[in-house]
C-alpha cells in the first residue's frame, strides 16, 4: 500500500512540474506581445530658427558741395613766347596778367563760355509729327457669278446681246427657275464697264428687240434695263408660231456683237437642228456664245446643243442648277 502512494505521489509531483514547465513557457511567449500595441517614442520640440532682422541702409546724403576756403596765396600761370633752350626749357620773360577767380566754386567747370550763332537766310525745319499707320479694312468684295467672271475675262470693250428664250417649250419651266436666271443676268449689268454696250433680245412667236441698236452703258441705261428684264414674262405672245434659238442667233448676228448671253431649253424646231454640225453654223457672226440652261442634265439633247454652240464659239455652258458653279 505504501508502495502505490508513493508512486502515486511522484506521479502527481512529476505531472503538477510538467504543467507548470509548460504554463511558464506560455506566460513567457505570449507576455511580450501584449505590449506590442505600445510605442516607445520620444517627443522633441523643433525650435524655430531665429531671424536676423537686416536693416535697410539709409540713403546717402548727397555730398554738399565743397568750396574752396584757404588762405594760402593763389597761383599764377606764367606764359612767354621765348624759343625752347637747349634743355627744353621755356623761360618767361615777364608775368603775364594774371585775374582772379570771381567764384570760389570749384565745382563749375572753368573755360571758354558757351556762345550762340545765328544764321540768316537758313530753311526753317517744320516738325513732323509721325502717326500710327492704321490699315483700312478691306471692303467685302461682292459675289461674282459664274456669267460675270466670264464677261470680265474677255479683253477690250464688249458688245453683248441678252437672248432669252420665251417659247411654248418654256411655259412649262417653274417661275422660281426662271426669276434665277433673269436675275442673273440683271447682276452681270451692273459689273459691265463703261466702255462696253449691250441689248436685250426675248423670241417667242416673235422677235422682240429691245432698243435698235446697242445701250451705252451709266447707271440710269442699267436700272432701266434691269427693270426690263424683270417684267420680260410680259413679252410673251401665246399666238403664232414660235422661234427657237437658230432663228434668234441669226437674227442677232446681223448686229455682229463680241458676246451672246442664250437661255435656252437648246431644243430646235427646225430640222437644220437636227444635226449638229448645223447647229454650229448658226454661232459664227455672234462672237463667244455664253449658254445658260436649268432643269437639264448635261446628257440632256438640249444641253448637248447648247453646248456645241459654245464649243464652236469658244464660249462656255453654265447648267445653273448643277452643282458646278
Amino acid at each position: 500500500m505504501r508502495s502505490k502512494s508513493s508512486k502515486a505521489l511522484l506521479i502527481s509531483v512529476l505531472l503538477h512540474l510538467g504543467v507548470g514547465v509548460l504554463g511558464l513557457f506560455y506566460w513567457f511567449g505570449t507576455n511580450p506581445q501584449r505590449n506590442t500595441d505600445s510605442i516607445n517614442a520620444l517627443l522633441i520640440m523643433e525650435e524655430k530658427p531665429k531671424v536676423r532682422r537686416v536693416q535697410r541702409r539709409k540713403r546717402v546724403e548727397m555730398m554738399r558741395k565743397r568750396t574752396r576756403d584757404t588762405n594760402q596765396p593763389r597761383l599764377k600761370i606764367l606764359t612767354s613766347n621765348q624759343p625752347a633752350t637747349t634743355r627744353e626749357v621755356v623761360s618767361a620773360a615777364e608775368p603775364a596778367p594774371f585775374q582772379a577767380f570771381d567764384n570760389n566754386d570749384l565745382s563749375e567747370p572753368v573755360g571758354p563760355t558757351s556762345t550762340s550763332v545765328e544764321f540768316d537766310n537758313t530753311p526753317r525745319v517744320q516738325r513732323v509729327i509721325e502717326r500710327p499707320f492704321k490699315k483700312r479694312p478691306k471692303t467685302q468684295e461682292r459675289p461674282k457669278s459664274r456669267l460675270v467672271k466670264f464677261i470680265e475675262a474677255q479683253e477690250g470693250p464688249q458688245r453683248i446681246v441678252y437672248c432669252i428664250d420665251l417659247s411654248t417649250s418654256m411655259q412649262n419651266l417653274p417661275p422660281h427657275k426662271l426669276k434665277r436666271i433673269i436675275d442673273l443676268m440683271r447682276d452681270s449689268l451692273t459689273f459691265l464697264e463703261a466702255h462696253d454696250s449691250f441689248n436685250i433680245v426675248a423670241f417667242s412667236t416673235e422677235l422682240i428687240v429691245y432698243q435698235e441698236g446697242f445701250v451705252p452703258v451709266t447707271e440710269e441705261t442699267v436700272a432701266t434695263s434691269s427693270n426690263y428684264l424683270a417684267n420680260i414674262q410680259s413679252q410673251i405672245h401665246t399666238k403664232g408660231t414660235d422661234h427657237d434659238m437658230l432663228t434668234a442667233l441669226t437674227e442677232t448676228a446681223k448686229t455682229t456683237p463680241t458676246l451672246v448671253v442664250l437661255f435656252s431649253d437648246g431644243i430646235p424646231t427646225t430640222i437644220a437642228g437636227t444635226d449638229l454640225n448645223l447647229v454650229g453654223e448658226h454661232a459664227t457672226g455672234n462672237g463667244r456664245i455664253f449658254a445658260m440652261g436649268t432643269g437639264m442634265s448635261p446628257n440632256f439633247p438640249g444641253a448637248v446643243m447648247l453646248r456645241q454652240l459654245a464649243t464652236v464659239s469658244e464660249g462656255d455652258l453654265w447648267l445653273v442648277d448643277r452643282i458646278r458653279r
